[in-house]
């Protein structure tokens, strides 16, 4: 593949292109300044708002699962007590044990 004469001249531009960057003397001061905050533990409000969308979703999943947990539950309770109205009634009915007036 033949390149062409601009890619020559641009090749050569880059090559010869040098970087001179400004010198900071607390550069290093800062990074271990960053280094050092990172390595303190965080505080509860600190990591609350830092995972606040995972803890909201825990929070809602929570939620959801206990509200389901609770109504299969509370049908449950509803269908034994049923089952136990049912049977009290049926043998109040029973005739043997039923009192003529």
């Amino acid at each position: 593949m033949n390149m062409p004469e601009n890619d020559q001249s641009l090749s050569r531009v880059l090559s010869a292109w040098r970087m001179a960057p400004r010198r900071n003397p607390r550069f290093r001061t800062a990074v271990w300044t960053r280094i050092g905050s990172a390595a303190r533990p965080a505080s509860w409000p600190g990591f609350v708002r830092a995972h606040a969308a995972v803890l909201a979703g825990a929070l809602a999943l929570a939620l959801v699962a206990g509200a389901l947990v609770g109504r299969e539950e509370a049908q449950a309770r509803v269908a034994a007590e049923r089952a136990a109205i049912a049977d009290a009634y049926v043998q109040s009915l029973d005739a043997r044990t039923l009192r003529m007036p």
